[in-house]
């Protein structure tokens, strides 16, 4: 899969702002799900997938204290970023269509708006599938059609039309690729969809 990100995306997801937004509203959600869900994580093999320069990877690990992270991002000097925190975990240059990892290893995954930028986005699930356990947990936010449009229009940054989706859209499509969504959250005013998965039995 070729890296399907813009130039001026790139700038702003490295941001202290953009940190700060995935810190106190998408991964504060995610751990809402986690807790209204009765799930916990701490001690668990996670996979951070499109960990970028690595401030997701940093988040899972302060607050969950997993037994193992792995992490991947199909930028190399992205993945360099990531290296240089020094985190404790797997973190290497991989393809979410294409996971170089075993079958039912993870109990969990996270995705940080990811999926947009991956035409063959229906692969990726499947893929995340796999690699999860029986029952294990899936932990998405991604962006809707609405958003990413007016993202392009006014600001000029462009997105694969292919993984361009709604929000019915993108439930049908994790749930063709065997998982349950348990439970769903717009933000962003709407147009940014989060969710929050199980791997069907």
């Amino acid at each position: 899969m070729d890296a399907a990100i813009d130039k001026k995306e790139l700038r702003l997801v490295n941001t202290p702002l953009r940190g700060f937004f995935q810190r106190h509203y998408e991964f504060r959600t995610f751990k809402e799900y986690l807790r209204k869900n009765h799930i916990d994580l701490t001690n668990k093999v996670i996979l951070d997938v499109g960990c970028g320069s690595g401030y997701s990877s940093e988040l899972i690990i302060q607050e969950l204290q997993p037994k193992e992270l792995f992490a991947f991002d199909i930028m190399p000097e992205e993945v360099e970023l990531a290296k240089q925190r020094g985190l404790s975990a797997n973190i290497f240059v991989g393809d979410v269509t294409d996971i170089k990892l075993p079958s039912e290893k993870f109990d969990a995954v996270f995705i940080f708006d990811v999926l947009h930028h991956v035409p063959e986005w229906r692969t990726a699930l499947k893929e995340i599938n796999r690699v999860l356990k029986s029952g294990g947990v899936l932990l998405v936010q991604e962006p809707n059609k609405k958003g990413l449009d007016g993202i392009e229009r006014y600001f000029k940054i462009h997105h694969p039309k292919e993984s361009r989706f709604e929000p019915p859209e993108f439930i049908e499509g994790l749930e063709e690729s065997g998982f349950r969504v348990v439970d769903k959250r717009k933000l962003y005013v709407g147009l940014f969809q989060s969710c929050m998965c199980i791997k069907k039995e």
